[in-house]
């Protein structure tokens, strides 16, 4: 899908991988699919999103993580860059969330 799209958008695509592995459900629901949206909008200090039936689960979350992703986000829809290079079907660069390791 990254290398269609980048094809068809002029190398405006960007990918990321958001690693952050929820407690809930007894830590079972894991790097699944939404978990990051409580970050990407800097929800995550919520607390109807902590303990065994919240999505981010009972352990605290990493400190800064929400404001790092909140504010990759705000400037892709704001420049059009999160803050690491494009994808390139040749080097594909990957930001993984947390953590800054492409």
């Amino acid at each position: 899908m990254a290398a269609a799209h980048a094809q068809l958008s002029g190398g405006r695509t960007h990918v990321y991988s958001f690693g952050y592995r929820s407690t809930a459900l007894g830590g079972r629901l894991g790097a699944a699919h939404t978990v990051e949206l409580p970050f990407v909008f800097d929800l995550a200090h919520e607390s109807w999103l902590h303990g065994e039936s919240g999505l981010l689960g009972p352990d605290p979350v990493p400190t800064g993580l929400a404001g790092r992703v909140h504010g990759a986000w705000v400037a892709f829809a704001t420049t059009g860059d999160p803050g690491w290079p494009a994808y390139d079907p040749h080097r594909p660069v990957v930001e993984v969330l947390p953590g800054r390791t492409s």
